[in-house]
């Protein structure tokens, strides 16, 4: 998705939900810090991440400030960084049990982490409303749960998206 442009419609958030950067449906961590250098990993090879360090440096550093959650299962890591050219988006399903974020949230099973540029504030505030409207439309979390390849996971977000 090296070729998107920079965020300046709804459209392409909705894009960015439906194609994200990264997907991975089978991610395997033992703890949070785990889960999120492994996503980043990932993050780290898209174009539009300019400096990979800073951008783990930040999200770490923001998802120890406060909770990530935004329900039981689902966390919503991010950063707003000059690490990043464009809103820059990862979405994993963890292994279960899943992963412990904080007291609070033990058994992590969705995660989407978001990189935003600093400026971008708007547009990473709809991307964050338009994923929890995702995740409140009939049947779309039991299709992520339940998809066994990414080819199927990614159907799952665009089906979603378009909801």
């Amino acid at each position: 998705m090296a070729g998107r442009l920079p965020w300046r419609n709804v459209k392409a958030l909705t894009e960015l939900i439906a194609q994200p950067d990264v997907v991975m449906p089978d991610l395997s961590a033992n703890s949070r810090e785990a889960a999120l250098r492994a996503m980043h990993e990932e993050l780290a090879r898209v174009a539009a991440v300019t400096e990979p360090a800073l951008l783990l440096r930040d999200l770490l550093e923001r998802a120890l400030v406060a909770s990530v959650c935004i329900a039981p299962d689902v966390a919503l890591p991010h950063a707003r960084t000059a690490a990043v050219q464009r809103i820059v988006m990862a979405v994993a399903r963890v292994r279960a049990p899943g992963v412990g974020f904080d007291a609070e949230h033990p058994n992590v099973r969705l995660v989407f982490m978001i990189g935003t540029p600093r400026e971008q504030v708007a547009a990473y505030l709809e991307l964050v409303a338009r994923i929890t409207r995702l995740l409140r439309t009939d049947g779309v979390r039991p299709e992520l749960m339940a998809a066994a390849t990414e080819a199927e996971f990614r159907q799952c977000l665009a089906r979603g998206a378009e909801r």
